[in-house]
């Protein structure tokens, strides 16, 4: 709607409703003295027209903001299916400053990798870590690479591995990612350098049910409420540095434990072999620089003992196909009854604790659980 302004003061048209009252009010003047029953009813309808008009105006205007609003929508909603499914969400943090006028510039800012290779290494296609090498050219390369290629550049064949690339070191140290493992509890950001670091001992690596049939996946530790609460008495009880009698026949192919305060479950499995039963302990949980649970495994036949002391391996599924882990023990086809069964004595210690004469003997465990005795 324009406006006109004479004399100072603003006037909105034609059709605006203070015209209308003005040519009404001039109206009733001239022609009171014949009708003035006539001109109120005038002045009540006018009054009636400008207040439609107004609210006509409203709504307008209403209409108008939601259209921007759903605009605004449809752009954003098609800005975000244009990222493919390689796109990548991170946080550059830039280096703290101890200045207070250039905080407004160091503050973290949130950008879109929509090439996360760009931060890899082009021949072994792992993500870089400090330092970072290029050649003359430019091309780039992490160290290990350039000692496997004995500091040759396989793009241009000049020497690298001498050059620090000083501006992608700065990225790989602002660039920080949300744990991949974000929807399973861990909520940590890390550095796009030490990300296969972080993934090697994230506690919240999913892990399945052991159980089949069973579809859950979830961190380990709501595996174990998972399991107490829908699973309960599937699992054997036991309790940490106190031997329990395990039963297994010759077709037994495995047994589940679950410790009764922690919650901890334990997976035993039993292999048949030319030359006896393969029994493996594992406990089911994500990997851990602590290293795993000490424990110890005996049978007893007339005559002959045998007792295994290892350290469990964490799994985070379990998979009968799978060939067994490092340690295991195997118990001669002479161990088992005239009816196929053996009864196994089992302790599993607490972890990060051993038995005495471990402790007493002073033998080297930190090599296997990477914790102190």
């Amino acid at each position: 709607m324009a406006r006109f302004s004479v004399d100072g003061e603003a006037d909105e048209g034609p059709s605006s409703p203070r015209r209308k009252r003005r040519r009404s009010q001039n109206s009733q003047q001239q022609a009171s003295w014949r009708q003035p029953q006539e001109v109120v009813q005038d002045e009540e309808i006018l009054e009636d027209e400008s207040d439609n008009d107004d609210d006509d105006n409203d709504e307008e205007e209403e209409e108008s903001s939601e259209e921007e609003e759903e605009d605004d929508d449809d752009d954003e909603e098609d800005e975000a299916e244009g990222l493919d499914e390689n796109t990548q969400m991170a946080i550059v943090e830039p280096p703290r400053s101890s200045n207070p006028v250039g905080t407004a510039r160091n503050a973290a800012i949130c950008v879109t990798l929509t090439d996360p290779e760009v931060l890899d290494c082009p021949i072994c296609y792992e993500c870089l870590s400090i330092p970072v090498f290029q050649c003359e050219n430019g091309h780039t390369a992490c160290s290990s690479c350039c000692r496997k290629l004995a500091h040759k550049c396989p793009s241009c064949s000049l020497p690298i591995g001498y050059n620090r690339c000083r501006a992608i070191e700065k990225v790989l140290e602002s660039v920080k990612l949300p744990c991949h493992n974000l929807k399973y509890g861990c909520k940590e950001m890390v550095s796009y350098s030490k990300k296969l670091d972080h993934d090697k001992i994230c506690n919240n690596t999913p892990c399945s049910c052991p159980l089949s049939g069973c579809s859950f996946v979830g961190s380990s530790r709501q595996l174990y409420q998972h399991f107490s609460i829908k699973h309960k008495g599937s699992a054997a009880p036991f309790r940490y540095n106190i031997t329990f009698p395990v039963f297994f026949t010759l077709n037994d192919k495995s047994l589940i434990l679950q410790e009764e305060k922690e919650g901890v479950v334990f997976f035993l499995k039993n292999t048949a072999e030319i030359l006896g039963n393969v029994i493996t302990v594992n406990c089911l949980g994500g990997p851990s620089s602590k290293g795993g649970y000490f424990y110890e495994l005996a049978a007893r036949m007339e005559g002959s003992n045998l007792k295994f002391q290892s350290f469990t391996k964490n799994i985070q599924k379990v998979n009968h196909d799978d060939p067994h882990s490092d340690t295991f023990l195997i118990i001669p086809g002479s161990f088992f009854g005239s009816y196929g069964q053996i009864s196994l004595d089992l302790c599993i210690w607490r972890h990060g604790t051993y038995p005495k004469e471990i402790r007493s003997s002073g033998m080297n465990i930190q090599r296997s659980t990477g914790a102190k005795p």
